[in-house]
């Protein structure tokens, strides 16, 4: 008979092991040339010193936060929308929304306010058909279980971990390959790193 300490050993790598296998599913799912395309949008808002919105509520939020902040280790002009420091929004910048269902209030409502003023609009979501869907020019379906199936789908990933998570390693990728185009180098990331943290 297993031990207590066992059983909670195997669930844990088996959690893990359920994570990784979900990043994998969509690294080979993933529309390619959906991430080729936000590449460039990302590439020519930065090419006319423009900006690069992001924003997602709850832990979308903490996935998206982290893309932003990874853009300005990049030295590409970005904010998190709603933080203290969030730039006036133009036509010629590009918001880049994480919604898991697609339907949460306030990103629904922050890019009926973005579309109204222009600009390009992009979603992260395992719902292209939704509320924000209809509102994007681009859309950028991730596998994984997000709020709307939270209570149906089971996992041993809580809640809506598998679609957080996929999200944040798809928003990586895209990082190191902007990376490579921009010619930046690890040195040149410690050096725009915060130094008084």
């Amino acid at each position: 008979m297993r031990s207590e300490k066992e059983n909670i050993i195997n669930k844990f790598t088996a959690t893990l092991e359920e994570i990784s296998d979900q990043i994998l599913k969509n690294a080979n799912n993933v529309d390619t040339d959906s991430i080729l395309e936000l590449i460039k949008l990302i590439l020519d808002t930065h090419q006319f010193n423009n900006r690069v919105f992001v924003y997602g509520a709850g832990r979308s939020g903490f996935m998206g936060r982290a893309f932003a902040q990874r853009l300005m280790h990049l030295k590409i002009n970005s904010c998190f929308v709603s933080d203290a420091v969030t730039y006036r929004y133009t036509d010629k910048d590009l918001l880049i929304i994480i919604s898991g269902s697609g339907e949460t209030t306030s990103p629904a409502a922050i890019a009926r306010k973005a579309k109204d003023i222009g600009g390009k609009l992009i979603l992260l979501t395992t719902r292209p058909k939704s509320t924000i869907g209809n509102l994007c020019d681009l859309i950028i379906e991730i596998e994984g279980k997000s709020k709307d199936k939270a209570t149906s789908q089971q996992s041993l990933a809580p809640y809506t971990s598998l679609f957080d998570i996929s999200t944040l390693s798809v928003l990586d990728a895209i990082g190191g390959i902007l990376m490579k185009e921009l010619g930046i180098t690890e040195k040149d990331i410690d050096n725009t790193h915060a130094s008084i943290e």
